[in-house]
């Protein structure tokens, strides 16, 4: 019987806090314990490579879901991502262990204040959000890994920037176009489909109402790419959208054309008969050959 590995626990020792040994504030934890599941979630969503908005897939929602506790000596905040056990697929087991390593690089890119090239745009407003919660609460922070001390930084030498989401070059620009599938006038996002289903959201669009009437209908979009860690384009900032009438490559349909039509345009036998032939001459050749 083939031996499933048991998800790996975190640790953060929060040191120096104002908060007494295994107690934080409220709010600090609360944001600490958002700050995480946003992580988690994310994570999740790149690992499995779901859509980066609306609710998370089924294996999405199943990878990011976590354990976290509090612990005394100084206050220690355990995590732990709940795994799916025996009877797990091949494929879900490869994308827990790929979890567990993908969290703890996130938290040592963290402590080097170095963001990792793979880190998509919206993991890496998560993972500000995470650095932002650690400052919040603690001077310094020692994180472990089922039990081993993985890194040893101090939260007021980690910035913001370095997790900031405008990565995208202003040089940069993709045209796309596939049908307009998804329109949220409040949060300004729409969302496109080509004909051989990649999606791509459509971020900070300026006249989204206006773009919103072309709901359903195959539409041309221009504007800065964001890619995720595969390199496959997964957003579009700024982009203008104008209708357009198919996707390229795709043939438009064709009226009907009558059955006598085509025989008139073959050669060979024909309703009114055979070319040089006379019509005795014609019913024999047929008759010959079996018709």
């Amino acid at each position: 019987m083939e031996v499933i590995p048991m998800a790996k626990q975190f640790e953060f020792r929060l040191l120096d806090g104002s908060a007494p040994s295994g107690q934080l504030e409220a709010d600090d934890l609360i944001a600490l314990v958002q700050s995480l599941k946003e992580v988690a979630t994310k994570l999740g969503r790149q690992e499995t490579e779901s859509e980066l908005i609306g609710r998370p897939s089924k294996r999405a929602h199943r990878l990011a879901r976590l354990n976290i506790g509090l612990g005394p000596g100084s206050t220690r905040v355990f995590l732990q991502r709940i795994s799916a056990g025996t009877g797990s697929l091949e494929f879900d087991v490869d994308e827990e262990l790929s979890f567990d390593a993908r969290f703890e690089e996130i938290v040592s890119s963290i402590a080097a204040d170095r963001r990792p090239q793979w880190v998509s745009a919206p993991l890496a407003i998560a993972a500000g959000n995470l650095r932002a919660a650690l400052a919040r609460v603690a001077p310094r922070v020692e994180f472990a890994v089922d039990g081993r001390v993985s890194q040893r930084f101090s939260t007021g030498e980690t910035h913001k920037h370095t997790w900031s989401s405008d990565d995208v070059s202003p040089h940069a620009i993709v045209s796309f176009v596939g049908r307009l599938r998804a329109v949220n006038l409040d949060s300004h996002r729409l969302q496109v489909t080509d004909d051989v289903g990649n999606r791509v959201a459509l971020v900070d669009v300026a006249d989204d109402v206006q773009a919103g009437r072309l709901l359903g209908e195959y539409v041309h979009v221009v504007g800065s790419p964001v890619r995720n860690a595969k390199g496959r384009l997964s957003h579009i900032h700024r982009p203008t959208i104008e209708a357009a009438s198919a996707a390229p490559g795709v043939a438009s349909a064709r009226a009907s054309v009558p059955l006598e039509a085509i025989l008139a345009r073959t050669e060979g036998p024909r309703p009114e008969g055979i070319a040089d032939l006379s019509h005795d001459e014609a019913a024999a050749f047929l008759d010959a050959i079996g018709f």
